[in-house]
């Protein structure tokens, strides 16, 4: 979701760019997808390479088993009693804790959406098959940031900060917007997007649990947090990895991409500008200019690691990275 108020500030280009040896993946299938055209046109790359691919999704998967946790247990009638204290919330912190409730409950948008894109028959064989393998990630994906649903929904409605049947008819409402990944066919762009998305979600939510003066919501949006944080680094790891060889083109993909960075649900939740007015109230040490500034630092650090002698990041706006 959108944590911000405004958008960060475009990058600007140097004088005399360097020359770069730029990996060109806008051919590759999408993600979501975009279906290939003609039968004389040359076989797309692969997109993820499948070899990282395999590499990242152990690494997540494995992590995600060893993060699991249960709504169940979260928001139990023993840490409700005990350890909540809902009257220590503010009507805005209140408000900004229904939003994230609503952004999280978008997913059957998002799972139809990424579905239809992975599964999509018309790319190659090749790719489809890289496809279902990327699946494997989205369906432990969704299926926790429905965790994230569930258990918010659990703490509003045992809390008694909103009654069930309030909770649900706001729940509908919000739900019955529709959800259209803005990449549909720009592969790169897209994981790039998620990346941020992703970790600007991690962000916030540390943000507002440390705002916070209730300690089972708190603890509720550290488990949150590192869900997302898991998340973000599963398409870091995937990008860094895939562009080892030219970090310098993915640099300016994110950058291009952080540009005009706006999550989807802006266009779908009711009375947006209210609610994201909430949201920056109730985390005022987020800053939205922190989830770029962590991506270029991500790929600054894997420049370090695999070889700079190609390495130029360009971002005049955050000033040198090694100083």
């Amino acid at each position: 979701m959108n944590r911000s108020t405004s958008d960060p500030a475009p990058a600007k280009k140097p004088a005399h760019p360097p020359t770069y040896v730029e990996i060109d993946c806008t051919d590759a299938a999408p993600f979501p997808h975009s279906p290939t055209h003609g039968t004389e046109k040359e076989t797309p790359p692969l997109f993820p390479n499948p070899t990282v691919l395999d590499e990242v999704l152990y690494d997540y998967l494995r992590r995600a088993d060893k993060m699991g946790w249960s709504p169940y247990d979260l928001v139990d009638q023993e840490n409700v009693k005990n350890l909540a204290r809902p009257e220590r919330l503010s009507e805005t912190q209140l408000q900004a804790v229904q939003t994230v409730l609503y952004v999280e409950d978008h997913l059957p948008g998002y799972l139809s959406e990424y579905l239809e894109g992975l599964t999509h028959p018309d790319v190659p064989d090749e790719q489809y098959i890289v496809n279902r393998k990327a699946l494997h990630y989205v369906f432990r994906w969704v299926g926790e940031e429905d965790r994230h649903a569930h258990v918010l929904e659990m703490y509003l409605k045992k809390t008694g900060l909103v009654t069930p049947a309030q909770l649900d008819a706001d729940m509908l409402r919000e739900r019955k917007t529709a959800y259209i990944f803005p990449y549909q066919h720009q592969v790169l762009e897209g994981f790039v997007y998620l990346a941020l998305q992703e970790k600007a979600t991690h962000l916030y939510y540390r943000a507002l649990a440390k705002a916070l003066d209730e300690p089972l919501l708190k603890a509720i949006l550290t488990k949150m947090g590192a869900d997302e944080a898991s998340h973000g680094a599963f398409f870091y790891d995937l990008l860094i990895k895939c562009h080892k060889g030219d970090l310098d083109a993915l640099a300016r993909k994110v950058s291009a991409v952080s540009e005009d960075f706006k999550m989807p649900v802006q266009s779908n939740l009711t009375n947006y500008r209210r609610q994201l007015l909430s949201l920056m109230r109730s985390a005022p040490s987020y800053k939205h200019s922190d989830v770029f500034t962590d991506m270029m630092n991500a790929i600054e650090k894997a420049g370090q690691k695999y070889s700079r002698d190609s390495l130029t990041l360009i971002s005049p706006e955050l000033g040198p990275f090694d100083k």
